[in-house]
């Protein structure tokens, strides 16, 4: 019975000490098993992959003598973000002395456009102050250029100078859109001069009061 007890004894730790080794020999490094990437997954390199998807052309802006030396998005709601657009662009464009807002909403068609440019006008900014078409008035502190076709809204607002010219230029570079159905442009604490193309011409329309 003795000798029974001392055999099971010894083949119990014959076992374990068989088994303890196999254990020894089958742990892994995880470094083995994961795939390997000599690409950066940081926060940093997520933002610069989010301002290739920009819908803003700093080369075409260079022509114009703009230069751009950062751009963000703007995450803050605007009224005609209510209007259903089929895209939107909302940048913050980041110059030396200071930054642009450059806003773009394309819609489907000339009804939808002017639903929501009627819609922001008569209730147009923090205030909701309502203005008329073709009204000589102040919209705003900053200088803004506002241009429209059938089916665009582009708006740009800034502390700095802002040349009409220059973004039309702009604009017929990136979208091939020449004569607008509108221009709107109000320099800073100045009022809004009301343009539109007539005979290929642009012409200032007659100011209402």
């Amino acid at each position: 019975m003795k000798n029974n007890y001392l055999y099971l004894l010894s083949l119990i730790l014959l076992i374990a000490t068989a088994c303890g080794g196999n254990q020894k020999d089958e742990v892994i490094d995880m470094k083995d098993i994961t795939p390997h990437s000599n690409r950066n997954y940081d926060s940093t390199e997520t933002e610069t992959i989010e301002t290739i998807d920009f819908n803003f052309d700093r080369r075409v802006a260079d022509s114009i003598g703009l230069k751009v030396m950062e751009i963000d998005s703007v995450k803050e709601p605007f009224f005609v973000d209510r209007f259903s657009p089929r895209s939107q662009t909302k940048l913050y464009l980041q110059l030396k002395e200071d930054k642009i807002l450059f806003c773009q909403w394309s819609f489907k068609d000339s009804v939808k456009t002017k639903n929501a440019f009627y819609n922001w006008i008569d209730c147009y900014g923090e205030k909701c102050k309502s203005i008329h078409f073709g009204q000589n008035v102040n919209f705003q502190k900053d200088n803004f250029r506002l241009f429209m076709n059938d089916t665009s809204i582009t708006y740009i607002s800034s502390p700095l100078k802002l040349s009409t010219k220059d973004w039309q230029a702009y604009l017929k570079s990136v979208s091939g859109v020449e004569e607008w159905k509108l221009i709107i442009e109000q320099s800073t604490r100045g009022k809004a001069k009301w343009m539109r193309f007539f005979d290929d011409k642009l012409e200032e329309l007659t100011p209402q009061k």
